[in-house]
């Protein structure tokens, strides 16, 4: 298993999807999470639905409400900044289990549950794409034993780039958030869509053009 693992890690189909995978699941947390942070509901939906009821639940809660949206920013924010996207994914595993396990339990319909059941199978993916990192959890105290300064290393993943990405990816997504509760306009969500889109082509293309640049010196 961690050889193949290992051999797909070499691929660069697999680098590029771990790498957005980080920032599309990050976006998704710490968007959802402005909205706590400030105090304010999540939905409209009345307390008469199963669904509106267990968010006032939580809306009334006052501090745990914010602590769940500070809890969402930190591990989105880790992960889309890539450099500690390791600690994101295992900050944001027990997260989305408890999240996976709420809109299965409660009526969330049938879309719902398989958005949040992907973004659980993306965060296991992620958690296993850095599996060395986390294989001295299960030693003994005194058999552990990790050195991976022999291995080349990937500079095509630690590339400075994906993290300048993933900063400006962390701010469009705060202002976009802010603008989008504000003015409610579909113009200002959409030129925003289109700068994140901008962003992420363009960390591509200039990864990929460095990325040649070390095979052809």
């Amino acid at each position: 298993m961690a050889s193949l693992i290992d051999s797909l890690k070499k691929l660069l189909f697999f680098k590029l999807a771990t790498i957005y995978l980080r920032y599309i699941i990050g976006f998704a947390f710490v968007f959802a999470s402005i909205i706590k942070i400030r105090g304010e509901r999540f939905t409209t939906i009345p307390v008469t639905e199963p669904i509106g009821f267990f968010f006032e639940a939580m809306y009334q809660s006052g501090f745990y409400w914010n602590f769940l949206g500070v809890s969402q920013f930190v591990a989105g924010a880790l992960l889309m900044s890539q450099r500690f996207s390791t600690i994101g994914a295992a900050a944001f595993f027990p997260i989305i289990v408890n999240i996976f396990m709420i809109t299965t339990s409660v009526n969330f319909g049938s879309g719902t549950p398989v958005i949040t059941g992907l973004m659980l199978m993306g965060t296991i993916y992620l958690l296993v794409w850095d599996y060395k990192k986390y294989k001295i959890l299960f030693q003994k105290d005194h058999n552990i034993h990790l050195d991976l300064t022999k291995e080349p290393e990937d500079r095509f993943m630690t590339d400075p780039v994906w993290t300048i990405a993933g900063v400006l990816f962390l701010m469009i997504t705060i202002v976009s958030n802010v603008l989008a509760s504000t003015y409610q306009s579909m113009t200002i969500q959409m030129t925003m869509a289109i700068i994140l889109l901008v962003v992420g082509i363009g960390a591509f293309v200039i990864t990929m053009v460095r990325r040649k640049q070390r095979f052809n010196s």
